[in-house]
């Protein structure tokens, strides 16, 4: 197997795994001994522990650990085990690391190069947040996937190798409720997988099953005379794990009965439960968590202008779709499509294994058009009622890479600058959404109404950077922003990022080159083959050309950007 090879990694909220693609097959590296390893880290002493034997320890130490730790990314909450503080980036890439060393231990090479897949509704944020946790875990990441997708990459996978090439079913959904999210896309299945629709909440999944069923713990503890622990940890953490338990052996059997003694108590007197629970009680638990679901299935639809019997198949994904009631819930929803029997844990991994293959120029004929999650907007002044609104650029839902432009006029005669807000979120107010960054653009003196088009960018990671310019002038600006600290101006930070790069001299107050930046990202997101190479030419060029201080600048600069407009 060649250095080459990109892995493809699910970096889920409760497990993970780590697949690559052999012979055009997808293929989980048995890491942890069966390949589905908990995302769970404790420390002992100097020790990190990751996976299995972190969870095991989590329940009897849970102060010095971490699990769940994905519904962190992209906040800047510090996650403190002990007397250290580690950012939710830090420990993601702890889990990363491991599968990573694992993988390389059991497949004898490195494991440098990476797709990671992320939940489909995840914001700017979060996704820059997993890229980060990759590059801390030495990784090159070639592309955040969305989970949903990289789930029917591997269905339609399994559809062509056998023999279905002309795929018989048109339209699929995907149904991913994980560890602790969840995620419903819509897509064209042909001979290009086309994402009509996703949608879902980042903070619904198995976790919060899990958490219904302890509440009812601890109503039983209490009713029985013990005492109120639903504020104590290590209490919570023993009974977090025997509810995992119960709801796993509730998906193949009627009742199951706990009896658990020395649950810890703060007073260190410890207390017990004994009691039986049934797959209805737990259904009836959280049948609230259920509809919740199927609500995003119904918006999912409605978005992508579809009906129920319009689906052929409901392809489930996540351990927690084992539970009958939800298969039950989706069949009576949409009666005859069919749910294919393929393990629901590993789908995600297998589908990000081949979407390393096709980056790396592999012919799988499949091709993969994803959407965006969120609107994306600017803040503008509402002509009708003075009061700041978020005008939409680009809708969500809109396929990526997306490149999108409107025109804003000045409200003033001379006005010197204008403010750019970026919001994301589906609100027209800006306090109901998310403020992803904001940059200044200065004007030339002209008369009010005079027009500034601002364009926003979406790459293949979701990743954004905006272009403002004053019509008619020589005004302009380019800025990219980092979503996790909205208030800092990313843009010297990537000047100095880029001129380390092309190993060029820098002033502090030169600007960024982003032709160049936009082009590498370009490029970073195309199949190998010969449209790649002329394009990887057109950029060495113009590089070159800037290093020479060349005449021929502005000219490769026109050819490189004319190359930019045609993909």
């Amino acid at each position: 197997m060649s250095e080459s090879k990109i892995f493809g990694i699910d970096l889920g909220t409760t497990n993970s795994c780590i697949s690559v693609l052999d012979n055009k097959k997808p293929r989980v590296i048995p890491v942890d001994g069966s390949g589905v390893v908990p995302s769970v880290i404790s420390v002992l002493g100097d020790e990190i522990l990751v996976g299995r034997r972190a969870k095991n320890r989590a329940v009897a130490f849970p102060e010095q650990s971490v699990r769940s730790v994905k519904r962190k990314m992209g906040t800047d909450k510090a996650i403190v085990i002990g007397e250290k503080s580690y950012s939710p980036e830090g420990i993601s890439a702890m889990i990363l690391r491991f599968l990573c060393d694992e993988a390389a231990r059991l497949e004898g090479h490195e494991v440098s190069r990476a797709v990671i897949t992320v939940p489909a509704y995840f914001s700017d944020a979060q996704r820059k947040a997993a890229i980060e946790a990759g590059k801390l875990a030495g990784l090159s990441v070639e592309r955040i996937i969305n989970e949903p997708t990289a789930a029917a990459l591997f269905y339609d996978h399994v559809n062509i190798s056998s023999g279905d090439i002309g795929r018989s079913w048109k339209h699929a959904l995907v149904y991913d409720l994980g560890g602790g999210t969840f995620d419903v896309s819509v897509l064209r299945m042909s001979e290009i997988i086309e994402v009509l629709a996703s949608t879902g909440d980042t903070r619904l999944g198995g976790d919060d099953f899990d958490r219904c069923i302890v509440d009812h713990f601890l109503s039983v503890i209490r009713a029985n005379g013990g005492p109120d622990i639903s504020e104590f940890t290590p209490a919570i953490a023993r009974l977090s794990a025997v509810a995992e338990q119960a709801k796993i052996d509730l998906s193949v059997r009627g009742t199951v009965t706990i009896e658990e003694a020395n649950i810890p108590t703060p007073d260190g007197s410890g207390c017990t439960i004994s009691t039986e629970v049934s797959r209805n009680e737990v259904e009836e638990l959280s049948s609230h968590l259920l509809e919740r679901t199927v609500d995003f299935v119904r918006k999912a639809l409605d978005e992508a202008k579809l009906h129920a019997s319009d689906i052929d198949k409901v392809l489930l994904v996540g351990g927690m779709t084992r539970m009958p009631v939800i298969s039950q819930r989706l069949s009576d929803l949409f009666g005859d499509a069919s749910m294919p029997a393929v393990d629901p844990d590993l789908s995600v991994a297998y589908g990000a294994a081949i979407q390393g293959g096709i980056i790396n120029g592999e012919n799988l004929e499949q091709i993969l058009l994803d959407v965006t999650s969120h609107t994306l907007s600017l803040g503008a002044i509402n002509p009708y009622t003075d009061a700041l609104t978020c005008a939409p650029i680009i809708p969500r839902n809109t396929q990526i890479p997306a490149t999108r432009a409107r025109l804003f006029w000045t409200v003033a005669d001379n006005q010197k600058h204008v403010e750019l807000e970026i919001y994301q979120g589906e609100s027209e107010l800006p306090e109901e959404n998310t403020l992803i960054g904001h940059t200044k653009l200065d004007l030339a003196k002209a008369e009010a109404n005079s027009p500034v088009e601002v364009k926003y960018s979406y790459d293949l990671n979701g990743i954004i950077h905006l272009t403002a310019e004053h019509k008619g002038f020589s005004k302009k600006t380019e800025v990219y922003f980092d979503s996790r600290n909205p208030e800092e101006d990313r843009s010297q930070t990537l000047a100095e990022d880029l001129a380390d790069e092309l190993e060029m001299p820098r002033k502090s107050n030169e600007p960024i080159n982003f032709v160049i930046h936009r082009a590498r990202l370009l490029l970073d997101g195309m199949s190998e083959g010969p449209r790649k190479t002329a394009f990887a030419g057109l950029v060495e060029r113009y590089e070159s050309a800037l290093l020479e201080d060349s005449d021929d600048v502005d000219g490769f600069e026109d050819d490189l950007l004319s190359a930019m407009d045609e993909l």
